[in-house]
């Protein structure tokens, strides 16, 4: 087996393994294979990303890294998932372990907008256009509002310091956009490219930070880890050079080639962590994908039973301020309800979650107790929305009450990956929560079609909605009246 479970002694243990080397599994996925880190396989030049995956090089035809035909599936995502669930279950026997949820307010998927513009002047027609779009009285730091980040050339700025002031002011991000004049680079020449072209972003753009994301101009990405390192010392600590292309290798596949849809940090080969996340470009407007398809394949599959949760990255060029792939992207998500933010935004996010904590877990009886520490954002955009999820499975029962400070709080039932979870807000807080017995039986709440319906044909699905989740003992005191006896579908949520 790849993952085995197994009980151990008389007091509730288990031993695990995982019978793969699941961090190596995990990154290479995710990175590609490194015996194809320096090689031009895909035929066209410079080196990027995508030859790390690319199998079917002229010189040496071998399988794609990962299989194109599997290519939705978040494969190197679904690994974590297992190991966090595998977490949760070994440590049941001595408490239910709570967890922050990956975005804002349980959002399950966002789209990071970001457009590259070679100084042809589009920006900042395109932001106007995501102001116009974005829905009255919204707040950015809750990911209401359309928000959006533009790569640009620092050798032509057609956006002025003080225009570029008044967009980074209402939550924009506008970026450079390294130039390697489309060559491949080594440690040295990049380190002179960004020198030379951070040093002239600043220099024109003296109200608004420095830049702290970044996509190479080309998607020139030469080795391993040398793109990420160079970003890292210059302060940028979020790239979005991994990019879904050519369009004869994508073959208008909506999905994630690199296995993943989670902005993680880079690894070196070594297995040094480089604190610069890896945010892959899912959806280009250049890579041959068809829109709204791609868009509404990748949203609905986070949003849906899949459960392949993501934050899902444009590139739709800035050069022109129209753009028909930004306006498919934006109508697919917001129809969806999926915030849109820039670059900087999931940056500032990734901080202030990674930094939020809890502490003093403690397990007494049937009570959990814990404190929520929420991080503190490291750039000028506020980052809200936390997220609890806490197991509704105890060894003491189902959860009954959650208190924060003494007081009771409401919170709602989610089931992820297969654990069912009571979901709150993580406020700063000494949280409780009790569990115990349940003895009061769930309530049906709606049923489709309604109870007593007529007119309803053999065949029909009856879906029983319930206040409570289910088990076997209460399902079969569930009576819904119809003129047949029918197949009855369970939603215990």
């Amino acid at each position: 087996p790849a993952v085995t479970v197994r009980n151990v002694g008389s007091n509730g243990g288990q031993a695990a393994a995982f019978t793969y080397d699941l961090a190596r599994s995990v990154v290479y996925t995710r990175q590609g294979n490194p015996a194809w880190a320096t090689e031009e396989r895909d035929g066209s030049a410079p080196i990027r990303s995508d030859d790390k995956f690319y199998g079917d090089a002229a010189t040496d035809p071998q399988p794609d890294w990962v299989d194109l035909a599997k290519v939705a599936i978040p494969q190197a995502d679904e690994q974590q998932r297992l190991l966090a669930n595998l977490i949760l279950y070994m440590n049941l026997d001595k408490k239910p372990l709570p967890r922050f949820w990956y975005f804002p307010n349980g959002k399950k998927a966002v789209v990071i907008m970001t457009g590259d513009d070679h100084g042809n002047g589009g920006t900042a027609g395109r932001f106007d256009q995501y102001l116009a779009a974005s829905p009255s009285g919204c707040t950015v730091a809750n990911w209401e509002c359309v928000r959006a980040t533009s790569y640009i050339y620092v050798e032509l700025p057609y956006l002025s310091d003080t225009e570029a002031k008044s967009y980074t002011d209402q939550g924009f991000e506008v970026g450079l956009h390294l130039n390697t004049n489309c060559a491949d680079y080594d440690a040295t020449s990049l380190n002179a490219f960004y020198s030379d072209q951070v040093s002239g972003f600043t220099s024109a753009y003296l109200s608004i930070p420095a830049p702290i994301t970044q996509r190479h101009h080309c998607i020139a990405w030469s080795d391993w880890i040398t793109g990420a390192k160079t970003q890292f010392n210059y302060g940028m600590r979020l790239d979005t050079s991994y990019y879904f292309w050519p369009p004869g290798w994508v073959q208008d596949r909506p999905g994630v080639f690199t296995g993943s849809a989670m902005p993680m940090r880079f690894a070196d080969l070594d297995g040094t962590i480089i604190d610069v996340y890896n945010t892959t470009t899912q959806m280009t407007d250049e890579s041959g994908q068809t829109y709204p398809n791609t868009s509404d394949v990748l949203l609905s599959a986070a949003l849906g039973p899949q459960g392949y949760y993501g934050a899902y990255t444009v590139n739709a060029h800035t050069d022109l301020a129209s753009n028909p792939v930004s306006d498919a992207v934006v109508a697919s998500a917001l129809g969806r309800g999926v915030p849109i933010v820039s670059s900087r935004q999931m940056m500032d996010w990734l901080d202030f979650r990674n930094s939020s904590s809890f502490q003093g877990l403690g397990w007494s009886g049937n009570s959990l107790s814990f404190n929520v520490a929420p991080g503190i954002a490291t750039q000028d955009i506020p980052a809200a929305g936390l997220q609890v999820l806490l197991p509704v499975n105890s060894t003491a029962g189902l959860l009954a009450d959650i208190t924060r400070d003494g007081a009771s709080i409401p919170y709602a039932n989610e089931t992820v990956k297969g654990v069912a979870y009571a979901a709150f807000p993580g406020a700063a807080g000494a949280y409780v929560a009790t569990y115990g017995v349940d003895t009061t039986p769930p309530t049906m709440t709606a049923t489709s079609p309604a109870n007593g319906a007529t007119g309803v044909f053999a065949g029909t699905t009856v879906t029983a909605t319930f206040s409570e989740a289910v088990d076997a003992a209460t399902v079969s005191s569930a009576t819904v009246t119809l003129p047949y006896d029918g197949q009855i579908t369970l939603n215990g949520e």
